[in-house]
Formats: C-alpha cells, structure tokens, sequence
C-alpha cells in the first residue's frame, strides 16, 4: 500500500511525542474507556487510541481487537498516518475499494477493515496520533458520530497533555460520567463476589429501579443472548462468564426491571489491586431492547424474503452503486449460490461484489459495466442479456433492474436476474435454422406462395417473384393470371391436380413450365397444401415454389445418358454375339484352310493353292474387320486399361519395322531406317506399337509405287512426336476432315486397297486415351505426314532391352506323352482341333461334348491340359472351372479357355474365375501349336 506523506514539521511533531512520555507506557484505564466509549457511540466493533512514531504506530488503548498480538505495528501501513496529514477526521468507507489500503494486510487479513473513522490527537499544536473506529463492514459515519468521535479525541488529547499534571480524581470521574449519561448508559461497579457496589444515576432513568436499591445486591445472572435476543445455547451464562476474570465486550442478557424484560448490552474490566488481588468488575450498561427489537423485525422480514424469493426462479437483489462507483450488494438472495456459486452477503458485508465481473464472457465484458452507470447517471431501468463461465461452461443470464437514488450518494438498483440458458439456445437454435432455412432456400431458389380463395389473390415472397420473374413486391397477382401463364401443354394437368388439391384439402405437387413476362421460360415446381377455415373447409393455399430449370435439364441430360449408354451396351452386346457368330464359322474356314496350305503329305495344285490363299484372304479380313470394331467399341466404352511407363519410341519402331518389312517388300515400297537414338515418352508399350503398326502399313498401302515410308523423332518441351510420311496421292481437305470416320475409306475401297475404314479411329482413340494427340497434314500430290504426339518421358534406372515377346524361337516338340482333354459342343470345331493334333502324334486328345461329360473324364482320368468352350449346352465355362476348381482331384489342373467370345470383359472374368490362358477362335494353327507346345512343357 502507498504509504502517507510526512507531515511538514515531522521533526517537531516527533520531539512533541516524546516529550509526553507516553510512548510505552502501561494501559490506563480512561484511555480504555475513551476507546470502548468511542466503539459504541459509533456502533463499530473496534476502537482504538494509537500514537505514531518514527518509524511505528503504538496502540495506547484497544478496545475490541482482543487477539491483537503486538501493541504496535509499521507505521507504513498504519491507517492513523493518514490522520496526519488529513486537516480533520479521516474516513475511509470501504477500504477494499480504496487503491490505498486495498491490499493492506489488515484488510486482506484480520480484523478485516472495511470501514475506518480516525480523529486526530492534538497535543501543542501537533497532532501525535489518532483516535479511531473500525468496522469490518464499509462504512460512513453520520454527524452525531464524527462530532462523538471528535470530542472524545480532544478528551484523550487533553489526557496526553496533563500526562505530568495530575487531576483530582473527582473530576475525571464526573467526566466519565457525563460522558456516560450523554451516550445513555450507566455504570457499575462490583466487588469480587460480584455484589453491586455502585451504580451511576442514569441507571434509575432507564430501568425504573434507584441506584441505591440495587447496591449490595447480587448481580443477577441471566442467559447470554445473541443479536437477536435469542439464548446462546451452550449452558452460557453472565455469572459463568464472569468468573473468567476477563474483560467483556457487550455481552447481552435480559434484565427484569419495573419497565419490564430488557435486553442489555454490558462492557466490563476487572479491577485488581495492587497485590494482584482481583477486587470486583466495572463497566457499563447499555438498553439495547429497542435495537434488538428492529433487529428481530429485520430479521424477520429477511426471512420471510428469503422463503419467497427460494421460490423464485433466479436471484432477487439490492446493489448499491456507490458514488465512487464501488459496487456493493445490501441484499442478493441464497439464490446467489446455484446462480454464480458463490455466497449471498450477510451482515452487510457487501458479498462478493465483483463475481459476475470476473465470470463475464469476454465477448459481452467490454461494454457490461458501462451500461449500467450509464443508467445509474440517467436513473432509468436497466436489462440486459449476457454470458457468465463457470466450471468452464457457458450460460446466459438476464437481469432486470429499476434504481433510485441512495441516501448516501449512489444508486441504489433493486433487481432480478435468473439463468435463461435454455432459452436463449432455443432463440439461438431457431435463429440458427432460419438462417440455415434462408440460406438453403437463397441457394436452392425456394420461394413462398399464398393463394386466397376468396379473393382469388396470390402472394408471393421476393424468392418467388424471381421464379416467377415478377418484380417485388408484386402488384396485383391473381389465380388466373397465374394459370395463364403456364405453358399449354402443361396447364391441364396443373389446373386438374390443383382443383383436387382444394376438393380434397390436401397437398399440390406439380412440375411445370413458365412464360415469364420477359419471354423467357422456366421451369418451377410447387408442394402446397390447403389453409384450413371454418367447418374444415380450404380458404386458401400456402407452399413452397422452386426453379428447377437446371435441374430439370440436368435430369433431361441424364435421361439422354443413360439411353446414349443404354445404346451403348446393346451395340456392344450385338458386337459381341456377332464377333462369336462370325467367329465360329471363320474358325472352320481359317483352320482347314491353313491345314490344307501346311499339308506336305498331300499337297495342293498350284492353281488350287492360289485360290486357298484368297480363302486365306478373304477370312483374314474379315476377321480383320471384326477385331477392329470390337477394339473400337472397347475404345468408347473405355473398356481396356493403358499403363503409363517409359517406352523408349526407337525400340518400338524397330520391332514394327520388323514387323512391316514384308508388307514393304511385297508392295514395292521402301522403308527409310527408322532412328536409333533412344527418344522416351510415357505411353503404353503395346498401344503404341499398335499405332505405329496403323500408320505405318496405311503408308505403305496408299504409297506410290516404289515410293519411299520416312519415320522421324523429335522433342518437344512436354512431348514427343513421332511422324510418319508417305509419298502417295495426299489428301484434300475435305477428305482430311472425314479421315477420321469409321468406315470412311475416302474410296480407296474402289482402288481395292484391303482395309476397313476403322484402324485411323482407333489409333486416334488410344492415342487420346495416353494424353496424346495423333494429327494429319497432307496436300494432294504431296503426300501425307501422320504425327504422334504422346508425353515426354525419361528412362528407367537400369533399363535394359528385352526381346520382343511375340517373336520367340518355337520350341522343339516333346516326344513325352501328353493327355489333352477338348471339352466343345460344336463338331466342326472338334474335327478342326483333331486335324490339328494329327500333326503331334506324341499328343493324345480326349473329347467331352458337355460340361458335365468335361468334368466326369476330368475327375477319371489324369490330363496334363483342357481346353474348355465358353458356351456349353449345359453349363458356361465359367460354371465348369469353378467346379474343377473345387474338386481337390482337379483343382490343380492347367486349363485353358478356347472361345469364340473376344470381349475383354469376358475375357477378364474368365481369368478371375480360375483360367490359366484365354485362346480366342478363329485359331491360329501355328500359334496353336506352338502355344499347346508351352502349355504342354509346363
């Protein structure tokens, strides 16, 4: 705490002080009755008579501080040191608000100062010390009071000065008494037995009994009574106390006198002589029956305040906003303790004055105390809505408050405030969902609609003026204008399901289309259900209207969709039964024609060879033309899968240089040798041959004769590009821009150029599909430049080339036995494979015609390979390899699917289900042979 300024002449002052010879003296007994006089006169529970040194405040008199430990404390954080300089009385109202003794150990600590009073001690011209009064409550003197305290401090500042002058003793005890019969008391005085042996005059003026009646009588005894005149309990008596031979502070007992039962206050000190002997009591005496009466009358009402306002849901308070705007709570009800968890004040002590200060939210703690002496200055009431934390959880609270002005300067609210947490989370929650309802309907577009029958009026919000195109607010809207403004082909059924709505009171829901007044068209949709009148009858219409253009073109969008994939999957179901019609057939033509082409035991004719070759022909173009549209419809339905790895471009030309050298040959057209330079772009390995196999034997097909096929590489800054030229006729521009059309061969099916208008489509499609671009430049005479673009990429760690794995040296036949087993309904299929066998004389082959006969010579007989039909008339294949699968005596046999079904979605499921291979017809019969030789060596 700050300490007090020095006095100016603290020099004289101190030499004053010590002349006295005061300091350290022993207690005496008038300045003790000065300062018990003074506590009561001012009504406060200590007093005290201190005189300040140098460096300490020493206590000369205490009167109600009984466990002070010390007579003398640091003057720097004495109260009385402010007396000196304080040009009168001192007063300090409530020093737990004042920022000089807040913090004082006596105000943090016992006694607890609140409220401090202190006169100062004049001796010469200086003032040496204080005359004091202190309360544990805040308190304010009234002027009867500080004039009380004032004369009694010139009492003892006279006393100090005549320290060394001693007065007849008859004086100082007419002094006392006047004193006593100013403030209403009496004194007494007792021998050791405790018989009366004087009482003051004042006596018979306020019991009706002579002081002389009563002397040598017995001090009565009586029950010790507490504030409210009620027995202490405890057995606790006068006389018991007594008997203590200490001083007593204003101990209450009844008192039977002719002005009937009195309570009385008593303040005493033994007396001892100079033995030590203890020779009797003296002390004062004091009517307290009229203040414990209003006190009874206090308490009372309080009770009864308190059992009402336990029925109140909140807290009932008084709160006086002092003029120095310290807070202070004269009444809050045991309320207080659900509400904030702390206890109401009591005794008048204030409670805790800044609870709902300290549990503020932050958000509402800015403008909270503001606001209420804003009102406190103007005088009117005071609500507010706000949030406290406590125990980490937030609630709200509501207070509501009406003030007036206090006597002693302030206001003085007398409120209610209660916890409306539930409350204010539904307002929130509701709030809440309107905001979510606004939005969601801003963004979904939903308006409202009234209609009233009677007046045949229709209302709309500012959402549904928009869908309707209408300007807000609408001006005068009526049921027909409404009607009419639907699309004819709509309106019928609007207007048909609207009368049944209103016939029936019950709900209209309707899609329909709008002219708007602009001529635009929308599309809205409306739910409304009927307001309900007298005798339950429609009056009116209430609902809900949406614009749902967009999502009636996305649902139209959808619709087209799903009968675009619809199409989609019945084209490419019609591809593949024709593929597995065409194909069965072809493997006949294709397999005994090959037989008859490799037969060195009968060979053909010249003229018979030639025309097996056209056969030949013949079948591998149209089997040409099958495989083409399947991997076209595959492309469109994105029913393949391409991986993304390096590719180096060089290798890949090679090998297809390889591959499309006799093509070359046989046509008259050279091919420039490709780049050796490794050039590396992200692609997948195989579609990428399968391109430049496109480009390339389309540039050797519609070259010139002995022309020239020139193949270049280069980089670009994210791609690579691989162009392919040829010599030949070069193409318009019109036929550039049908080039890419399947079955569009430009004509060149009159030139009788084999091909099938589909190969360009899907090189197109799959380089697409790798994140590249396949692009034509050509002019008539000039030839064609057919360029590949595909994303750059780098080379692998450790690459190294492989061999082409089509290309591999033909194994020589075993000469071990090997059982084959043929399960295939379709006899010139099984005639075509037994021909085929014919040639492996060392391969036995077993024929089962059913899936069930399949899976019965399975179970038999050991076979080292079976080669199953997908479509068996009792059973698919999938069937059989799953049940071979589940016989422990056939699971681990090696089978192969042999089928006229090429979809690789068929093909993928047949691997899944247990296949080791998966040939398609028409068969190839050296790559037959030279597959069963694989199969067969494993």
């Amino acid at each position: 705490m700050p300490p007090a300024p020095l006095p100016a002449d603290e020099s004289q002052r101190l030499a004053r002080l010590h002349a006295t010879g005061i300091l350290d003296t022993a207690p005496e007994e008038s300045f003790n009755a000065l300062a018990q006089c003074a506590a009561e006169l001012c009504g406060t529970p200590i007093a005290a008579i201190t005189l300040l040194d140098a460096q300490r405040e020493w206590f000369k008199a205490v009167h109600g501080w009984d466990d002070l430990p010390v007579r003398e404390i640091p003057r720097a954080i004495s109260f009385c040191n402010h007396t000196l300089v304080s040009q009168g009385l001192f007063e300090v109202h409530d020093a737990a608000h004042d920022v000089r003794f807040a913090h004082s150990p006596f105000v943090t600590g016992v006694p607890h100062i609140r409220g401090y009073a202190g006169a100062p001690l004049v001796v010469g011209g200086e003032v040496l010390g204080a005359l004091c009064v202190v309360d544990s409550r805040p308190r304010t003197l009234n002027e009867a009071q500080r004039q009380s305290l004032v004369q009694l401090a010139r009492v003892a500042s006279t006393l100090i000065a005549n320290r060394n002058v001693t007065p007849p003793a008859d004086d100082e005890r007419h002094r006392l008494l006047d004193f006593a019969r100013a403030s209403g008391d009496w004194m007494w005085e007792t021998d050791a037995s405790l018989r009366y042996t004087w009482v003051s005059s004042t006596f018979e003026a306020v019991t009706g009994l002579s002081p002389g009646a009563v002397r040598g009588q017995l001090l009565e005894d009586a029950p010790l009574l507490d504030g409210l005149g009620q027995p202490l309990g405890g057995g606790r008596s006068l006389h018991a106390l007594l008997q203590r031979r200490q001083p007593i502070t204003r101990v209450i007992t009844d008192k039977t006198t002719a002005r009937g039962v009195l309570q009385v206050s008593r303040s005493a000190v033994p007396v001892f002589d100079a033995d030590g002997e203890f020779t009797g009591y003296r002390g004062t005496a004091r009517d307290v029956s009229a203040h414990i009466a209003a006190e009874r009358r206090t308490h009372a009402q309080g009770e009864l305040l308190r059992k009402l306002s336990s029925q109140v849901p909140g807290v009932i308070f008084q709160l006086w906003m002092q003029r120095d705007g310290t807070p202070f709570y004269t009444y809050a009800s045991d309320a207080t303790r659900d509400l904030f968890g702390v206890e109401p004040p009591r005794n008048g002590d204030g409670g805790d004055a800044d609870v709902v200060c300290r549990m503020l939210h932050p958000d509402d703690a800015v403008d909270f105390v503001p606001s209420l002496l804003a009102a406190s200055r103007a005088l009117r009431p005071w609500q507010r809505e706000f949030r406290i934390i406590r125990g980490g959880a937030v609630r709200w609270i509501e207070v509501r408050a009406v003030p007036e002005r206090h006597a002693e300067g302030g206001t003085l609210w007398h409120g209610f405030c209660s916890d409306v947490t539930a409350r204010k989370e539904t307002e929130l929650a509701l709030r809440s969902s309107e905001e979510r309802w606004s939005l969601a309907a801003e963004a979904a577009g939903i308006g409202i609609a009234e209609l009233d029958l009677d007046s045949g009026r229709m209302n709309f919000d500012a959402r549904a003026c928009a869908n309707h195109g209408l300007k807000f607010p609408q001006g005068d809207y009526r049921l027909n204008d409404w009607l009419a403004a639907i699309h004819p082909n709509d309106r019928y059924a609007v207007q048909a399901r609207l009368e049944h709505a209103l016939a029936t009171g019950g709900m209209l829901e309707a899609r329909y289309r709008q002219q708007r007044p602009d001529g635009s068209e929308a599309t809205l949709e409306i739910f409304a259900r009927c307001t309900l009148g007298e005798a339950q009858r429609p009056v009116g219409m209430v609902g809900t209207c949406r614009d749902v253009t967009q999502q009636a073109a996305h649902e139209q969008l959808r619709h087209d969709k799903e009968a675009a994939e619809r199409a989609s999957r019945a084209k490419s179901e019609f591809l593949s039964r024709v593929s597995h019609e065409l194909r069965t057939p072809l493997n006949g033509i294709l397999g005994f024609a090959q037989l008859m082409a490799i037969d060195r035991v009968h060979p053909l004719e010249p003229d018979q060879a030639r025309r097996l070759d056209s056969v030949l022909r013949a079948g591998r173009h149209l089997l040409e033309l099958i495989n083409d549209m399947l991997n076209l419809a595959r492309i469109e339905q994105e029913d393949f899968s391409l991986a993304s790895t390096p590719v180096n471009l060089a290798a890949t030309l090679q090998t297809c240089f390889t591959l499309i050298q006799p093509m070359a040959d046989s046509a008259g057209v050279r091919l420039a040798a490709p780049p050796r330079r490794a050039h590396w772009a992200l692609a997948d390995a195989r579609a990428v041959e399968q391109v430049l196999l496109n480009l390339l034997s389309n540039a050797i097909k519609y070259n010139r004769p002995a022309g020239t096929v020139k193949v270049t590489l280069s980089r670009g800054d994210e791609h690579m590009f691989v162009a392919v030229t040829d010599e030949g006729e070069g193409l318009s521009e019109t036929q550039q821009a049908r080039l890419f059309q399947p079955f569009n061969r430009l004509g060149a099916e009159q030139k009788r150029v084999e091909g099938t208008g589909l190969g360009l489509v899907i090189a197109r499609q799959l380089a697409a599909s790798m994140g590249g671009e396949l692009k034509v430049t050509s002019r008539p005479g000039k030839g064609s430049t057919f360029t590949l673009s595909l994303p750059a990429g780098t080379a692998p760690t450790g690459a190294r080339h492989r061999a082409d794995p089509r290309d591999p040296l033909p194994p020589e036949p075993t000469t071990a036995q090997r059982q084959v087993l043929y399960v295939e309904d379709e006899p010139l299929n099984v005639l075509l494979m037994q021909e085929v066998f014919k040639s492996r004389p060392q391969w036995a082959l077993h024929i089962a015609t059913d899936g069930q006969g399949g899976l019965a010579a399975a179970r038999a007989q050991h076979h080292d390979l079976l080669l199953i039909d997908m479509n068996l008339p009792d059973m698919n294949g999938l069937e059989l390899i799953r049940a071979l699968r589940a016989d422990p005596r056939t699971s681990g046999l090696q089978c192969i699917a042999l089928s006229a079904d090429a979809m690789q979605a068929q093909i993928d499921a047949a691997l899944a289900a247990g296949f080791d291979g998966y040939w398609t017809k028409p068969i190839n019969v050296a790559s037959m042979l030279e597959g069963l030789g694989q199969a067969l060596e494993k």
